[in-house]
């Protein structure tokens, strides 16, 4: 009886560690495993605000033929584009590159995907690593640049990182100050959510204290054609929205200080119209 007890634990222990290794060969972060984590989706980082960059429909020679409700959308989306682009324009255009890129496992155990970005005169050396946080399951990145093309320049800086879960489907990025390199600042922080290429959510907070800007937000989604911009200013506590279509451009403002607070539309050749 006690050499069929033996027996027994032996054959239980061989099937546990069986099932054990098992099961280290198919966690996609278990330490022998060096497996490449995807990166997030491009609309992790991006907004498309194009609707209000581009030309004037046909017969609409200048801005005066344009409604008002339109060009106080426009008005209001520059200036986001504004606060948002001097921040990450760099972060995005590197981000995108390296989508296109393949990484190179190295000896620190990271992926790293390694290339240059040229903005005009400008030249960025990007090194953009990528690994498995075996203990929360997610992909972790961290985007360092050099560039003496900016002043200060900038050796190796950790310029953002970021966090996806395995689905890569929602996640965070973190945007450093690159004017204050040496400080490692945080000035921004999207929480993102993409579940295809056809529908994302970010929700872009300014989150240096003891700026004027702090707690700001600007949140952008995306559900098929349709745009929507929010942006909520702390200080005020008060929020402006505004929605368009991405393929007929037509679309509505509602802010406190324009048509006493009231929704404002404009139609696909941008005249106001009365909204639905």
């Amino acid at each position: 009886m006690k050499r069929n007890s033996s027996n027994q634990l032996f054959v239980a222990a061989l099937i546990a560690v069986h099932m054990l290794m098992t099961a280290c060969e198919k966690n996609p972060t278990g330490a022998d495993n060096k497996q490449q984590p995807a990166l997030p989706p491009q609309n992790s980082i991006t907004l498309d605000l194009n609707a209000f960059n581009q030309a004037l429909p046909k017969g609409q020679a200048d801005a005066n033929a344009v409604g008002l409700n339109f060009i106080a959308a426009r008005l209001t989306v520059a200036s986001i584009n504004l606060a948002v682009g001097s921040i990450l324009a760099i972060p995005t255009a590197t981000f995108v590159a390296a989508l296109s890129q393949q990484p190179v496992l190295q000896a620190d155990g990271k992926f790293h995907w390694i290339f240059t970005v040229n903005d005009g005169a400008k030249s960025f050396q990007a090194d953009l690593a990528g690994w498995f946080d075996e203990q929360a399951r997610e992909a972790v990145f961290e985007m360092r640049i050099s560039t003496t093309g900016v002043t200060p320049a900038l050796n190796n800086f950790l310029w953002y990182e970021g966090r996806a879960q395995l689905d890569n489907k929602t996640g965070y990025w973190e945007i450093y100050d690159a004017l204050r390199p040496a400080n490692a600042i945080k000035v921004l922080r999207i929480d993102w959510q993409a579940p295809d290429q056809n529908n994302a959510t970010l929700e872009l907070t300014a989150v240096e204290q003891g700026v004027p800007t702090f707690g700001d937000k600007v949140t952008y989604n995306v559900a098929g054609t349709t745009r929507i911009v929010q942006h909520f200013d702390a200080s005020e506590n008060a929020s402006i929205t505004i929605t368009w279509d991405a393929v007929t451009k037509a679309g509505s403002i509602t802010a406190p200080n324009y048509n006493n607070g009231s929704k404002a539309c404009w139609d696909s050749q941008l005249n106001d119209v009365t909204c639905p």
